[in-house]
């Protein structure tokens, strides 16, 4: 295979930012939906954007199948090859989650008073650690390792078969589909969300789009003529948040009649659409001629690995502080807590990566910007 050399993507940090926003959305409305009143209208509120932000995980892992198939599908395979490809993903992926792994396991314990015996905890925090339960949202680097060890086999699969290439997007969603069904009826696994196959339908469609990446930018920036396709997508993507928004009311409400396959549907195919518009927001944002908000936009892509992984601390740490009061200022909170997580986490994360030796083994891989002269030196 020829090897082609790929221009860096600044369309990825955009993207990143937009489906960062959507787990921020989804994490901070949870206090604000629990406390109001179902009939109340913050709780239609508050029920949305909790559901409506949960296209930004499987944004994610369609990201990462992008990056990662823009990446290597042009290049021959080789054992010197996925050697690298390991060796990152143990150092700037791996290293963190257990750091944070522990971290958060043992600063619960610590919070909300639950401790038992050394070795109990031990225990307990092994299984967590194999499962991707330290904490609620650590499944999602969980899931990634599933993908990473899978990805030299379908990578392979990828070069070889131009079937698979062609129908990539279809094929994720038989083989995901295929595993919601047979858990469904057979398996009935528990944690079906902490397994990969529940994602492939993002993880193809991401490999999909980083294959013919070349093709797919030039039909986004001829959306003059495609300009129906897009619309098409974008009345897609409102109808499903619109059908997914309201089976979760619902079931919020005690009257959801249908069945959970339903509901996975309409998550699924309002996550996929959203992915696809985000993609294509994300080549229109690249166009604009406003150099200093891409600048920005770019900062806080960089950095949203380690803004994933630290902001529940935050969150919990607000939730302790924030007490009821009046309706107006208990849902002022709420959204002061969603300001305060995504800035302190953006700025913790900053100083780290500029400041603290071997940053990489908190939040992975980053850059820095304000200490750029520690930066030169170290070359």
């Amino acid at each position: 295979m020829k090897s082609l050399e790929r221009k860096h993507l600044d369309e990825v940090q955009y993207a990143r930012v937009i489906a960062l926003l959507g787990v921020f959305a989804v994490h901070s409305s949870s206090t604000g939906l629990v406390s109001s009143p179902p009939e109340s209208l913050p709780f239609i509120i508050y029920n949305f954007f909790n559901i409506a932000g949960k296209f930004g995980t499987p944004v994610f892992f369609f990201l990462s199948s992008f990056v990662l198939f823009y990446t290597y599908y042009p290049r021959k395979l080789s054992i010197g090859l996925f050697g690298k490809f390991y060796k990152k993903r143990l150092l700037y992926i791996l290293v963190p989650y257990v750091v944070f792994s522990v971290f958060y396991f043992l600063f619960k314990a610590y919070f909300y008073q639950i401790y038992t015996d050394p070795s109990q905890m031990g225990k307990e925090f092994l299984i967590d650690l194999v499962t991707g339960k330290a904490h609620s949202h650590l499944y999602f680097v969980f899931v990634s390792v599933q993908f990473y060890l899978m990805f030299p086999i379908i990578l392979y699969l990828f070069q070889r078969f131009a079937v698979i290439r062609n129908y990539a997007i279809l094929i994720g969603f038989l083989i995901q589909w295929t595993w919601v069904l047979i858990n469904s009826f057979y398996l009935q696994v528990p944690a079906k969300g902490s397994v990969a196959l529940s994602y492939f339908l993002f993880y193809f469609f991401g490999a999909f789009l980083g294959v013919y990446y070349e093709k797919v930018a030039a039909w986004i920036g001829n959306w003059r003529k495609v300009w129906p396709f897009i619309a098409l997508i974008v009345v897609s993507y409102v109808y499903m948040l619109y059908f997914y928004v309201t089976i979760y009311y619902e079931i919020r409400t005690n009257q959801w009649t249908g069945s959970t396959r339903t509901a996975e549907f309409a998550w699924s195919t309002h996550a996929f659409f959203a992915a696809a518009l985000i993609f294509i927001v994300a080549h229109f944002m690249a166009s604009w001629k406003l150099a200093r908000m891409q600048k920005v936009i770019t900062e806080i892509g960089a950095v949203s690995f380690g803004m994933y992984l630290i902001h529940p601390f935050f969150l919990m740490i607000l939730e302790r502080v924030i007490t009821g009061g009046s309706p107006i200022v208990f849902h002022s909170w709420q959204l002061l807590t969603l300001f305060i997580t995504f800035f302190s986490s953006w700025f913790l994360v900053r100083l780290v990566y500029d400041f603290v030796p071997y940053s990489w083994v908190f939040f992975g891989q980053g850059n820095r910007v304000w200490n750029i002269k520690k930066n030169i030196k170290t070359k």
